[in-house]
């Protein structure tokens, strides 16, 4: 096994007791064994620490951060920031990776050097370990990138990416208190190649107080914050023709009719009036497919 194919895992941690050993143990059970298991816990007021300070006895894999409570962001960005390994893996408290996962992800990458991220299908249980549904979604790269636009596609803890290209892009964005996977992964998308594993190597628990189940609007909010950021407004008002990645952003994934409605709905900078005269009849249908977008836009107008 090739050292330069090491793999970091991160595992951000935050009350957990009741499951974050058996998500370590799925770690430490890989069949690939290249790797280190950094386990940051945010502050826990439980015996999460404990539970995490007993593998420390056992394995030299395994690296314990304890942090005050910073929110997810930071802590998985404190995570990143020690790592060494080429490939980041992630992995949630409650969630178990199957024992081949990483094998087959490590696989996946290394039949062509400019893949960059990878997800895995998944199992969803409750918390009886009751099965609920599969998470699956297309394995194709250019499939994945259109359905970028508008939903995370990926299960964020069944995801490997590149260490480096993380790193060019500042790791993840503390700005973003949720969402902040999506912003990644649109990131990491211009520069190569995704895609998503067939097999479900992953099994979730769907838990009903768990972040990724509150704060939708907010999630959906700052997506649409992380597209306009990242490719439709480096300038205040953008020459699409003159910008990379807004080309890279039109010609690959969006459609110019789509950029221009985006420029319109959340670009504050942009004059309104201006804005109008631009959209043609066809455009202003299609506004309609942003109905919390647009009753924001038109509160602006009217200043209420």
């Amino acid at each position: 096994m090739k050292l330069e194919n090491k793999i970091s895992v991160i595992l951000p941690v935050y009350n957990s007791e009741n499951y974050i050993s058996e998500s370590i143990n799925s770690v430490l059970k890989q069949t690939y064994r290249n790797f280190e298991l950094i386990v940051i816990d945010d502050g826990s007021t439980d015996n999460t620490i404990y539970e995490c300070e007993q593998f420390l006895k056992i394995d030299k894999r395994v690296v314990l951060l304890k942090n005050s409570h910073k929110g997810l962001t930071a802590t998985l960005n404190d995570g990143l920031k020690i790592s060494s390994g080429k490939y980041i893996a992630r992995q949630d408290a409650d969630d178990i990776s199957l024992p081949d996962r990483f094998e087959k992800q490590i696989n996946w990458f290394l039949t062509n050097d400019k893949k960059v991220l990878c997800g895995t299908n998944c199992k969803i249980i409750n918390d009886d370990y009751k099965y609920k549904s599969n998470r699956s979604i297309s394995f194709k790269d250019y499939t994945i990138k259109n359905k970028l636009t508008y939903s995370n596609c990926f299960v964020h803890s069944s995801t490997m990416f590149l260490r480096k290209y993380a790193e060019k892009f500042g790791f993840y964005d503390e700005n973003l208190k949720y969402a902040q996977d999506f912003d990644l992964w649109w990131k990491l998308s211009t520069v190569g190649i995704v895609g998503n594993l067939k097999d479900k190597l992953l099994i979730v628990r769907d838990r009903n107080n768990s972040v990724s189940r509150q704060n939708t609007n907010t999630q959906t909010l700052n997506f649409i914050k992380s597209c306009v950021k990242y490719y439709a407004f480096k300038k205040d008002i953008v020459d699409i023709n003159e910008n990379k990645e807004i080309d890279f952003y039109e010609k690959n994934i969006l459609t110019r009719d789509k950029i221009i409605l985006l420029q319109f709905l959340y670009n504050d900078k942009l004059d309104d009036k201006v804005m109008m005269k631009n959209l043609n009849f066809k455009q202003l249908i299609k506004l309609l497919n942003y109905p919390f977008l647009l009753l924001r836009k038109i509160f602006k107008i009217l200043n209420i």
